[in-house]
């Protein structure tokens, strides 16, 4: 369940505001947050699955463009297909070819429990992506509630052979998202409305320096140990049959 009260609530009207229109979200999805990713893997896992016949795209918000996916989510967004809590999906065992869940786990109740419901819909050999926060500072839309580190969110995922996994947003992605809430905090006057509001007047300034991951991710190998965000390419491994 999503609690209502956060202390981001200036932060959260301006994400479901854009939400409401998913164009505008692309615009500055792409500005704000998007642009300095590796999207390959994502994209290595749509192709891959173009062809199955029941995806899911858990926690999709607002959406224009689904690849072929259902869009799930808690919220009634533009593009959702399903409303539903992901801590308790409406579909049968075993009846999901696909899934992707980017940007949420950390924003549920209970993420092993939406874990385990993964494990349940997906097909033997069905393929899942994951994203999932590593050194990203606290950011409540409306709860947020764990972080993992690579090896953690494999673990947390027992159950799915790796495909592959890895630094989806890198060092500079978390120096720069550090340095934004930290400048947010030392001009607040300790007031919370007064951070959301400094916070947001220093998006256009600071996010385009994230850029220079393009090149840390690509080029240095130790890029993981201050990743922002991992990443988790993986499929469901049978269960294996009790000897007669």
């Amino acid at each position: 369940m999503i609690e209502k009260d956060s202390k981001d609530g200036v932060l959260i009207f301006c994400k479901d505001l854009v939400k409401k229109y998913p164009q505008l979200k692309y615009f500055l999805g792409a500005y704000v947050e998007y642009f300095y990713c590796d999207f390959s893997v994502q994209k290595r896992c749509i192709e891959n699955n173009r062809g199955k016949r029941f995806k899911l795209n858990i926690g999709s918000g607002p959406v224009s463009e689904s690849a072929g996916f259902t869009q799930v989510d808690y919220v009634d967004y533009p593009g959702v297909h399903v409303r539903a809590d992901a801590h308790h999906l409406p579909f049968r065992d075993g009846s999901v070819d696909a899934l992707m869940c980017e940007q949420l786990i950390e924003h549920v109740r209970d993420p092993r429990r939406v874990f385990q419901e993964f494990r349940r819909i997906l097909k033997p050999g069905g393929e899942i992506y994951i994203t999932a926060p590593f050194m990203y500072p606290f950011h409540a839309t409306p709860i947020d509630m764990m972080r993992w580190t690579e090896d953690g969110l494999a673990q947390d995922l027992a159950g799915f052979e790796i495909i592959q996994s890895g630094v989806l947003a890198g060092p500079t992605a978390a120096l720069i998202e550090t340095l934004h809430s930290w400048l947010a905090v030392l001009f607040s006057f300790n007031s919370e409305r007064i951070y959301q509001l400094v916070y947001l007047a220093l998006l256009p300034f600071l996010k385009p320096i994230k850029l220079l991951d393009l090149f840390f991710m690509n080029k240095l190998k130790s890029a993981y140990r201050l990743a922002a965000i991992f990443y988790f390419y993986g499929k469901k491994i049978p269960a294996e049959k009790p000897e007669s």
